[in-house]
């Protein structure tokens, strides 16, 4: 036998093992993008119900988790001071200490732009003074019930206010 028909052997063997490895990584890169699709950062789950969303940012404003905070609000939002307690006043109630007595979220609401937003509230009570507060969380997604569906909250008077944060 010539070197001729090793060498074809050799160059069939490695197609095929490029072959194999590229429907492997195909295969990978379909699974991991189809789970980041599901993910939800904020709650750090594939819950993405609204509730999942308003009890993982109260846990993550109590335990001082400001990544995790961020997360759930939508990003351009986090950061306008026009809603609510948002990047500014989280930074100076992050970490404060409260439980959550009440948590109510409200149906779906179709907005004019084709989006859905649902309220929810919010009653703590302070673990220290045994104040209590009430807030307001407003959520946004989209409009269709798609299985892809992601809450973010848009506008929340969780903390309190700059000037009067929550349990100081």
């Amino acid at each position: 036998m010539s070197d001729a028909y090793y060498q074809e052997r050799a160059k069939r063997r490695t197609r095929r093992l490029l072959l194999v490895g590229a429907l492997v990584a195909l295969f990978a890169c379909a699974v991991f993008g189809v789970s980041s699709l599901f993910y939800d950062a904020c709650t750090g789950s594939f819950d993405r119900a609204p509730e999942a969303i308003v009890s993982s940012y109260l846990d993550a404003v109590r335990t001082g988790d400001a990544a995790r905070a961020q997360e759930c609000w939508e990003h351009e939002t986090y950061y306008d001071l026009g809603a609510g307690c948002s990047e500014v006043c989280l930074s100076r109630a992050l970490g404060v200490p409260f439980e959550v007595q009440e948590m109510e979220v409200g149906p779906a609401e179709s907005t004019p732009d084709g989006r859905a937003q649902r309220l929810a509230t919010v009653m703590v009570t302070c673990t220290g003074s045994g104040q209590s507060y009430g807030a307001e969380i407003m959520l946004d997604s989209v409009a269709g019930d798609v299985p892809w569906r992601h809450w973010s909250i848009i506008s929340s008077t969780v903390g309190g206010t700059v000037a009067q944060p929550w349990c100081q």
